[in-house]
């Protein structure tokens, strides 16, 4: 009989161990996930700050806010976003370009800061390539926000996989079947019905990524400076355009700018 129970225990012993290695495996390899998840979210988050900051600086450089929704309407951005930037100083990283008159200067700097402002929103919205060697796939590419979104609805799908297929309940559940004489006691007295919600175990279920609050950092697809829009004119000479006539109707507030950026 002791040469019995003592298999019995060791082969409990080795279920036991399965149970938990398919219990914890996942969860843990679903926490190690999450925090990179949260890693990756802090270097979107600052790509967006970067991204919002340029943007204040060439709205300072336009003078003010409506400038700013005259240029993106030009071009055919929406300025929703525009709520989301902080008053932010141009001449912060901004040298003044060659040009023969104060008005060829002030259009090239608007256009400069534009450049500036499509690759950091390009950056923030799809990431930025780069190549590691020695491995097969040499170019590869930063985590960007539109895959960001992406990576947060698969790994809600694999968290709720995961809860089903290895919830606490059905865990425990196993366990306590396991403990034969307890068993036989619960059945002569009555037990609790799992399906009633009394199981213990079910808030160790994991939580879902809060996917919906990311969505307010998005922000716009910028187009290229050298693309070509509806109107035939590439939206680097829209741009200079719109900036030569802020300029010619904001004078005196456009050479306060420039006079600032000068003494830089």
């Amino acid at each position: 009989m002791a040469d019995f129970n003592a298999l019995s225990a060791s082969l409990q012993g080795e279920v036991l161990v399965d149970i938990a290695g398919g219990f914890f495996g996942p969860r843990k390899a679903l926490d190690d996930e999450r925090e990179l998840f949260e890693h990756v979210e802090n270097n979107i988050r600052l790509a967006e700050q970067r991204a919002l900051t340029v943007c204040a600086q060439l709205q300072a450089l336009l003078t003010c806010e409506d400038c700013m929704k005259e240029l993106l309407s030009t071009i055919g951005v929406p300025a929703a976003f525009l709520s989301r930037i902080e008053s932010a100083e141009p001449w912060l990283s901004m040298k003044l370009p060659f040009a023969l008159t104060r008005e060829g200067q002030y259009k090239k700097c608007v256009l400069q800061t534009y450049e500036r402002l499509y690759e950091a929103f390009g950056f923030f919205l799809h990431g930025m390539p780069y190549e590691e060697k020695d491995t097969e796939e040499k170019h590869r590419r930063t985590t960007g926000y539109y895959r960001y979104l992406e990576w947060c609805d698969e790994l809600n799908e694999r968290i709720v996989k995961v809860n089903r297929d290895h919830s606490p309940s059905q865990v425990l559940s196993v366990v306590r079947e396991m403990d034969v004489e307890k068993i036989a006691k619960q059945k002569a007295v009555g037990t609790v019905n799992a399906q009633t919600g009394c199981m213990p175990g079910d808030d160790l279920c994991l939580m879902l990524v809060p996917c919906e609050g990311l969505k307010a950092l998005e922000l716009p697809e910028l187009p290229a400076p050298d693309k070509k829009i509806h109107t035939g004119h590439s939206v680097s000479s829209l741009i200079k355009k719109c900036a030569q006539e802020i300029y010619h109707r904001e004078r005196s507030n456009v050479q306060r700018v420039m006079d600032e950026l000068k003494h830089n």
